[in-house]
């Protein structure tokens, strides 16, 4: 049952025993794809490997209706590639749902390419239905949450050593107003999925004109040794022009993140702010932080962030400083 844990909902009086009851003799298991050949919807939430996923995919196009809508819920991976080879491409589409999945209430239609209106609009509501909320996204590496949160968790990685990880903690913290830091965040979410999450944006973006930060060496020892990070390592370091160092560069890379996904009109800035306040408990997104420093400020960190090697410079910071965003 996974996160769903219905005996624990009951015993928390959160569910009756009669809700829990019609719930579960809707529920059945089944290791069988031909099982499935009458369903409407199929989501694959399988590991993060690609080729396991491109399989599942292409045996369930051999055996489901050719109208059954079969969306991923894969974190990183483009839709269109994983369902290269399934009949009737446009009855496909990504359905990413963010972790807990019964907690969190933000989901990602991802369209691509060939996804019929009519199968964005049926899982929409499917996802609505079930008490979510829903941003449009297109079919990009990571999709719209993920490059702005990956990018953030790598970066601060990347100054462990030199920072210890009870300080980069506090840091993101305080750059973000966070209650929980992005390191407490990867802890909870698993090293593993870090570590898998930061290689497939980097293989995907590090060619193209957005450009990616590379594996950071200590996310890579943490991955390999089966360790996470220790919050509580010795003292934090309260220097603020030390402190200053990391902020500007976590939220230069941010900034530049967010500002590549609405020029490659991946998502609107209005959504992208609210799915990150959503999905990631960000008290303000990115555009409402960037309105707040100043556009100013925010070309420079952007700029500095950018020819450090980091990232692309996007193009609205490019030559001038532009105007806030509409959010």
């Amino acid at each position: 049952m996974g996160n769903f844990a219905p005996e624990k909902k009951v015993a928390q009086n959160k569910m009756s025993q009669a809700d829990m009851d019609r719930i579960l003799v809707r529920i059945k298991g089944t290791s069988r794809y031909e099982d499935l050949g009458d369903c409407d919807l199929i989501i694959e939430a399988a590991v993060e490997d690609f080729d396991l996923k491109k399989k599942i995919f292409n045996d369930l196009s051999r055996v489901c209706r050719k109208d059954a809508i079969l969306v991923s819920n894969t974190s990183t991976f483009p839709i269109e590639d994983l369902m290269a080879d399934v009949f009737c491409p446009e009855r496909t589409a990504g359905l990413h749902y963010f972790f807990p999945a019964n907690v969190n209430q933000l989901v990602e239609v991802i369209r691509q390419e060939k996804t019929s209106p009519e199968t964005l609009t049926a899982i929409r509501a499917f996802a609505e239905r079930n008490g979510k909320t829903v941003i449009e996204v297109r079919d990009f590496p990571g999709f719209a949450i993920n490059p702005v949160f990956i990018s953030s968790y790598m970066v601060l990685n990347s100054f462990y050593g030199n920072y210890n990880a009870a300080t980069l903690e506090s840091i993101s913290k305080e750059a973000l107003g966070l209650k929980f830091g992005i390191l407490w965040v990867q802890n909870f979410s698993g090293i593993g999925t870090s570590y898998h999450a930061a290689k497939s944006m980097y293989d995907y973006l590090s060619s193209t004109d957005v450009g990616f930060i590379k594996m950071p060496e200590p996310l890579e020892d943490c991955f390999k040794t089966s360790c996470i990070w220790n919050l509580e390592d010795g003292p934090i370091i309260e220097d603020k022009t030390i402190r200053k160092v990391v902020i500007d560069r976590l939220l230069g890379t941010i900034f530049t993140m967010a500002t590549h996904l609405v020029e490659k009109a991946v998502v609107s800035a209005k959504d992208l702010e609210k799915g990150v306040r959503i999905s990631l408990a960000w008290p303000q997104g990115p555009f409402a932080l960037m309105n707040r420093l100043g556009m100013e400020k925010v070309r420079e960190l952007i700029v500095n962030t950018c020819y450090s090697g980091l990232f692309k410079m996007p193009d609205r910071f490019s030559e001038k400083i532009p105007e806030p965003w509409v959010i």
